[in-house]
């Protein structure tokens, strides 16, 4: 029992002791009508501690009692109705708040709860004469007010609420609360003119209020009336230049008006103000670079000074470093973008999007060491994510760590439901399989990308010149290789592959006549290219040339273990 319930009973015991004190001490003759009464109040009083220790039952036993002394007891029917509407008897404590409302039918108690079971029972009508009646009496309670406009609301009497409304208005004089009720109505049946009209009058009533600005210039720009709503944000800049929207409304203003420089100096605006709240700041950012079609290094230029004002006012976040991060990213420069995400990761270690750039980075890096690490840590927060799986057999592969790179990636493939992700696995597993020189297995799984990615030339000149090595499926091959030099024309490494499978197929003229291609395309190329158009120059007669071709092919390695045999004995090995 709470101090208030405490005092509200000890008084009521007190007034109940005097009350008996003064009948035991009157004459014999006390009538029986005060000791009933006398009864009542005991009742009463005995009720009200078991209503307030939560003894339901014995309490409505109490009340009950309470009624047999004194049946027009009002204040124990009020407290029957509340205690059987708790049991579930509905009905009954409908009949009770009926009869106390009608023996004090100016009590604004019984009329709220009575009105109360009207609105239950879907009687609109008595609930809104009810606090018409209410109202009359307190115009200014917002309470009665918001009561009364939900169920006029309910009956769809639009212009009963509007006209009710302004009555109270013209009492109580322009508000929030009843203007916007009545915009809402207004808004419902279309009426912009009207709900115009209703923001203006509470602008002009509240002219410091930016607030209402706001308001009004989203309607005037609903209603295509731009200058004057953009009036109004210029207005709220100058009365609250701390406002923490007012940058962001300018932002889409401009933006949509396409005054860029504008828009931009807003949104600017908006990272630094310190009463804008972090996450409308971090949505804001995406906001800007969505679909941006801006000079790439613009937008480069924009993100690093969008970075370095978070890093500013928001230190403690790891956005503005990821944001940093990413600029150096895109521009090349990977060890101080890894050290950005470094330090972005130290306020949040849970940032997905930062261990995944984290983990190209080590990529670009080649730094497997570390690639194996960072992946590890990732995977305690997300281990169900295959791309940390990827990253970390990648990390194996390059490690020569390769039986434990084909368990991760196995592992992490039957965790990936993303095609192109799948692919990789599929790539990298077969790679590592080859290099395990478990063929079938590395075919397998070429198999299985080109499946699901038929135009996909880096696995199809792989698995060709694989191919052209064991010297089988050679049609199957050259097929392949022709696809990845349509793709990529001027691929060189394409071309070699595709000379080389039409000298397995023993076609030497062609062969010859797409490696000289090579050497037109690229004036570097590779000691393979060399060693590969001796061995064509062999086969077609001309020794002498093919021996200068693989003495260069030597001097630049990259070459096969039978070059120095075919040098010396000037005879083709394989």
């Amino acid at each position: 029992m709470n101090n208030l319930y405490r005092i509200l009973l000890l008084l009521t015991l007190l007034m109940l002791s005097n009350v008996i004190a003064t009948a035991q001490m009157g004459s014999p003759d006390t009538s029986f009508e005060e000791k009933q009464i006398v009864k009542n109040a005991e009742s009463f009083s005995e009720g009200l501690e078991n209503k307030y220790n939560q003894n339901y039952s014995a309490a409505i036993k109490c009340f009950e009692k309470a009624l047999e002394y004194y049946p027009d007891d009002d204040a124990s029917m009020y407290e029957l109705s509340e205690l059987y509407a708790l049991m579930g008897r509905n009905s009954e404590a409908f009949a009770m708040i009926e009869k106390a409302s009608a023996l004090s039918p100016d009590n604004k108690w019984y009329s709220i709860r009575l009105a109360n079971f009207y609105m239950q029972n879907g009687e609109y009508e008595k609930f809104i004469d009810i606090y018409d009646n209410l109202l009359a009496g307190d115009p200014n309670n917002l309470e009665y007010l918001e009561a009364y406009v939900d169920v006029m609301l309910k009956v769809g009497d639009y212009d009963a609420v509007i006209d009710k409304l302004n009555l109270i208005e013209k009492q109580v004089g322009v508000n929030e609360f009843i203007t916007l009720q009545k915009v809402s109505i207004y808004q419902f049946v279309g009426d912009n003119k009207m709900v115009l009209s209703e923001l203006e009058q509470l602008v002009k009533a509240y002219p410091y209020e930016t607030r209402f600005m706001s308001m009004l210039a989203e309607q005037y720009l609903n209603n295509k009336k731009d200058k004057d709503a953009l009036k109004l944000y210029l207005k709220i800049k100058e009365l609250n230049p701390e406002d923490p929207y007012i940058n962001v409304s300018l932002l889409e203003y401009y933006q949509n008006h396409g005054e860029l420089v504008k828009a931009y100096q807003e949104f600017l605006a908006a990272l630094r103000n310190k009463n804008l709240d972090y996450n409308t700041k971090a949505n804001i950012y995406e906001y800007w670079f969505e679909n941006k079609e801006s000079d790439e290094n613009d937008v480069i230029l924009q993100a690093e000074e969008a970075g370095n004002i978070f890093v500013e006012i928001h230190p403690d976040k790891e956005i503005g470093y990821y944001i940093l991060g990413t600029v150096y990213y895109n521009r090349g420069q990977y060890l101080d973008a890894r050290n950005l995400y470094a330090s972005g990761l130290e306020r949040d270690s849970t940032s997905f999007i930062t261990w995944y750039q984290m983990g190209y980075c080590d990529m670009e890096l080649s730094d497997y060491d570390a690639l194996e690490l960072h992946a590890d840590k990732a995977l305690t927060y997300y281990p169900e994510q295959p791309i940390f799986y990827l990253f970390k057999g990648v990390a194996l592969l390059n490690l020569d760590r390769r039986e434990e790179a084909v368990k991760v990636m196995e592992k992490g493939k039957k965790l990936s439901a993303d095609k192109a992700l799948t692919v990789m696995f599929d790539t990298y597993i077969g790679d590592t399989y080859y290099l395990l020189e478990d063929k079938e297995n590395a075919f397998r799984y070429y198999e299985n990308v080109l499946r699901n990615d038929p135009e996909n030339v880096y696995v199809m000149n792989n698995y060709a010149y694989y191919l052209s090595l064991e010297s089988r499926d050679l049609e199957k091959a050259l097929q392949m290789s022709g696809k990845t030099i349509k793709a990529e024309p001027k691929n060189v490494i394409y071309i070699d592959t595709y000379a080389w499978i039409l000298y397995k197929m023993g076609r030497y003229k062609e062969a010859k006549s797409w490696m000289e291609k090579v050497f037109s395309i690229d004036k570097n190329a590779s000691g393979t290219n060399y060693e590969h158009y001796g061995d064509i120059l062999y086969q077609l007669g001309d020794v002498k040339k093919a021996v200068q071709n693989w003495k260069k092919a030597k001097k630049l390695g990259e070459t096969s273990e039978f070059i120095d045999m075919k040098i010396k004995d000037e005879k083709l090995y394989e």
